[in-house]
């Protein structure tokens, strides 16, 4: 069956009551690229979770809203992530598939479709296969793959989006990488602003009147019938004189009020990117169902502060606000 799209419907809703919504699941930590701005947890340490249990723990979150899969390259476990779709179609949740792609058939994308993904997110930060192949260490005949599979899932009607990282590798050639997302069907694109990841020493960030630019551009050339998300800009947004309108989106940032992120060894992180710390093991104690309403102390100070790598990054002298 076809699922209905509602890509980034938590971060489209205004900031509210702190409850468990939305959680993004680890199923396999191991992946076959070695990306360079990876954030993945303890990548390549072998733990994976299962379908069944996660589909257990799912059905234990009565207000569980939407299920994203990750990894590591989260296909390594393809019939656990459909299985997982399966479900959460069948009771009204949302899901998500962070993917590289690359391990994707035409069988595998119908039959993902066919379950009732929500959508498929995939990077794309290149244009030209020998940089592809140095940002993500992979032979530039992959970046080969990578296209045709982006079109097959377009041309089999699975809401795709893809994600690209604005940062000093691609901040020259947003608007080239626009024209290239939009030339592969592809009518979402995400813009996702680096941040300084001091656990995975990633630095590589785009500076204010870079980001301006580029944004700027991407807005002014954006094509009618596509949909622009800009993410991790939701702090400072107003300061740059960024306007949200239609097509057009600055998406609040739910990871720790909304979200969660679920490893295979039952770790939960408030958020791998940004705010990569470990508040509690669902084998260990914690529940999810309620651990909004009794608060591990991390999510407590997380909370209470609201930390932002994204603003302190460009705004470094000034308080977060």
């Amino acid at each position: 069956m076809a699922a209905k799209n509602r890509y980034k419907s938590l971060e489209l809703e205004t900031p509210g009551v702190y409850e468990l919504e939305g959680l993004e699941v680890g199923v396999t930590s191991n992946c076959n690229y070695k990306c360079d701005y990876c954030c993945a947890y303890n990548r390549d340490d072998g733990e994976c979770i299962s379908a069944q249990e996660v589909i257990r723990i799912i059905s234990e979150l009565p207000r569980l809203k939407r299920v994203r899969l990750s990894g590591g390259e989260v296909t390594l476990k393809y019939q656990d992530c459909l299985d997982i779709v399966t479900y959460c179609a069948a009771h009204g949740i949302d899901t998500q598939l962070n993917t590289n792609a690359t391990l994707l058939t035409g069988e595998r994308i119908h039959a993902l479709r066919d379950a009732g993904l929500s959508n498929i997110h995939i990077s794309f930060n290149y244009t030209e296969p020998d940089a592809y192949a140095a940002y993500y260490r992979v032979h530039p005949r992959m970046y080969g793959r990578l296209e045709q599979n982006i079109r097959l899932c377009t041309e089999a009607g699975l809401e795709t989006v893809l994600e690209t990282l604005l940062f000093e590798g691609t901040q020259a050639n947003m608007r080239a990488i626009s024209e290239k997302v939009y030339d592969m069907g592809v009518r979402i694109h995400e813009i996702q602003n680096s941040i300084v990841m001091p656990h995975s020493n990633w630095s590589q960030i785009t500076p204010k009147e870079s980001l301006v630019r580029s944004v700027t551009e991407l807005i002014t050339h954006k094509k009618p019938d596509t949909t622009l998300y800009f993410t991790c800009m939701d702090r400072f947004a107003d300061q740059l004189g960024f306007r949200e309108e239609p097509g057009v989106y600055f998406s609040n940032c739910v990871d720790g009020t909304k979200q969660l992120h679920l490893h295979g060894n039952g770790d939960i992180l408030i958020c791998e990117l940004c705010h990569p710390v470990v508040i509690g093991n669902i084998y260990q104690g914690t529940s999810l169902k309620d651990i909004y309403a009794n608060q591990p102390r991390a999510l407590s100070d997380f909370l209470e502060k609201l930390p932002c790598p994204a603003y302190d990054a460009l705004f470094p002298n000034e308080q977060n606000a």
